[in-house]
């Protein structure tokens, strides 16, 4: 009985063909991952965000961002107000220390999500006023109750100052408005320019910008 074998010649035809096949299947594969984190970020900052708001109906008040924790008022309503909770004799407070009240002693949500989207989630930004992101979303507020001082309105965020809304294409916060900030897809909570610069999909799934949900109008970046 005659047997047939592949030539070369076939066998490098198929090997062309998978070798077309993977480089259509991979990216779409990878941009589909993408996706799926940018859904998920979006979503955990809006679960965190409505717990925060459900924190301010039963509390009557916001949380202390790390802006806030280095003042008499943020350090009064740490000690008297929140029992001092995730307020350990640290240099610094992170993310998940700001944002511990929404899970003890009174539960607002599970657990505080951590950001998929982050390139280095174990690295602490190096940034003096980003000091305290671990891997998790940034808690930020413009409380009326807590003074600041008027050189770092809205905390320095760039994107958030009132002389950058054309650029940056977002409003300024108001008085009691707080925002969740994840990093966007390029895995950085710290924005080359403008800070808080929403992400925009149509600019291109991987380009720069923050994923946002604020109290005053959701979703800034992710929708």
């Amino acid at each position: 009985m005659e047997r047939r074998s592949f030539t070369l010649i076939e066998l490098l035809i198929v090997v062309a063909i998978i070798g077309i096949l993977a480089a259509i299947a991979v990216p779409n594969f990878m941009n589909a991952q993408l996706r799926a984190k940018i859904a998920r970020s979006a979503s955990d900052c809006r679960n965190l965000g409505l717990a925060v708001e459900s924190f301010r109906i039963e509390r009557g008040m916001l949380l202390i961002d790390i802006w806030d924790d280095d003042n008499a008022v943020g350090l009064e309503r740490l000690q008297t107000y929140f029992g001092n909770i995730a307020n350990s004799k640290k240099a610094t407070r992170l993310q998940r220390d700001v944002m511990a009240p929404l899970t003890t002693p009174v539960c607002y949500i599970a657990s505080i999500p951590k950001d998929p989207l982050l390139r280095n989630p174990l690295t602490v930004a190096t940034s003096e006023t980003w000091t305290g992101q671990l891997d998790t979303y940034t808690y930020v507020d413009r409380d009326p109750a807590v003074p600041d001082d008027p050189w770092i309105h809205d905390h320095n965020i760039t994107g958030y100052l009132p002389g950058n809304e054309r650029v940056s294409s977002v409003r300024p916060f108001a008085d009691g408005e707080f925002a969740l900030i994840g990093s966007g897809p390029d895995g950085e909570v710290i924005q080359s320019g403008f800070r808080g610069m929403p992400y925009d999909s149509s600019n291109g799934l991987r380009s720069n910008g923050n994923i946002t949900w604020r109290s005053g109008g959701g979703v800034d970046g992710g929708s």
